[in-house]
């Protein structure tokens, strides 16, 4: 049965154009096309440094200002609800909301604290409120019961025992809430690909979630990776994927810092290293579905044989989420919509003459593709 229900029809209004990977990127991720293993973590090893430029420790002040803060010039911060401006920087602290520090999210007592390019790269360091990057301290990330603890109030997260099946035995963890878990998780697996031939991730505490014990990156030590931070992250990246402000904050670090994410350009890219097609050489389709790659109409011959012009029509479509569903507005004739999960299965593909339609879907996380002869435009949205 076909899921779309088309609800209303309407002239197009102005229409908003979505942000793209740039495109000398989306050139680079296409060379990973029929790459996999330990060639494949080479080739993200080269993307990931591409343009970096370490800001140093005392230049991530200015960073936040293109990474970390809203509109209204407050830091968006991972591990609370406050509002800090660049001014609240923190001396000391009693309470959440005193002021706000440089979080090594991945600690740096994970690598002996050294001051290399690892110790200031905005991928893994945060603005978070003093109070509970203190209570954080250097815990793995992980998942606790109910009855974990954490300062009240505009706090964001918890620490307690590991409840993470099969993980029980870890400790102590610091759960991050829902809304951030996949960042921290892209974000590990960023740093991991940048610099885990470089830099030793295992001292102390990290061997809890990294095995890169002198720097020895392999398929049969998950590259880099423990079997508890495969099964944890791998989960994280899934349930919660790329946001808004994950994507902004990936374009502010490559005007500041230079370089970009792989895994938030193109998440699916997790599953090739560490997760159901680990082993298996990168397809192409799946980097089109991520909207890393422009589309290639010798792999999507399905939908068209060939294109038949070169002026985009689709560069006005836009999609609201509306309650239980989404609207797309300003769609051109014989338009394909093909709607895919949060793990990249395609649930359907239709085709339609109307220039509005709305979408009733369930409660999730979704990628569509719109299609037209010589273009396809993503979009990702998710469904409350």
């Amino acid at each position: 049965m076909c899921i779309w229900c088309i609800l209303a029809i309407s002239a197009c209004a102005t229409c908003e154009i979505s942000a793209q990977v740039p495109a000398d990127y989306q050139q680079r991720y296409e060379t990973l096309v029929g790459k996999s293993g330990a060639t494949l973590f080479s080739a993200l090893e080269s993307i990931s440094a591409v343009g970096y430029d370490n800001v140093g420790y005392d230049g991530l002040y200015e960073a936040y200002k293109k990474t970390d803060m809203d509109a209204n010039g407050y830091l968006l911060d991972m591990y609370s609800t406050c509002r800090f401006t660049l001014s609240d920087k923190c001396g000391s602290y009693t309470n959440v909301c005193d002021c706000f520090n440089r979080e090594h999210s991945l600690p740096k007592s994970w690598w002996g604290g050294g001051k290399n390019n690892c110790y200031s790269d905005l991928f893994h360091l945060v603005p978070t409120d003093g109070k509970v990057n203190n209570q954080r301290g250097n815990l793995p990330f992980g998942e606790c019961a109910n009855g974990g603890t954490l300062p009240g109030g505009h706090a964001l997260g918890k620490k307690g025992p590991s409840t993470f099946s099969g993980h029980t035995n870890v400790g102590t963890v610091f759960e991050p809430d829902d809304m951030y878990k996949g960042d921290f998780a892209r974000g590990y697996f960023g740093m991991i690909v940048h610099f885990g031939n470089s830099v030793d991730f295992t001292k102390s505490e990290g061997a809890t979630m990294f095995s890169n014990s002198s720097r020895n990156i392999s398929a049969q030590n998950h590259y880099g990776l423990t079997a508890y931070s495969v099964a944890l992250l791998m989960k994280w990246t899934r349930q919660d994927p790329v946001s808004t402000k994950e994507t902004n904050r990936n374009n502010g670090i490559q005007q500041t810092q230079g370089n970009r994410n792989p895994f938030i350009d193109c998440p699916v890219l997790a599953e090739y290293l560490w997760g159901n097609k680990a082993g298996q050489p990168v397809d192409h389709a799946d980097l089109e579905a991520c909207g890393c790659v422009d589309s290639s109409y010798t792999s999507l011959e399905d939908i068209y044989a060939e294109p038949t012009d070169y002026v985009s029509r689709l560069a006005s479509v836009s999609l609201t989420p509306v309650w239980g569903g989404f609207t797309l507005s300003c769609l051109p004739s014989n338009v394909q919509i093909l709607l895919f999960d949060a793990t990249g299965s395609l649930l359907q593909r239709e085709q339609t003459n109307l220039p509005e339609i709305t979408v009733n879907i369930p409660t999730g996380f979704y990628l569509v593709v719109l299609a037209v002869p010589g273009e396809t435009r993503p979009f990702k949205v998710q469904i409350q």
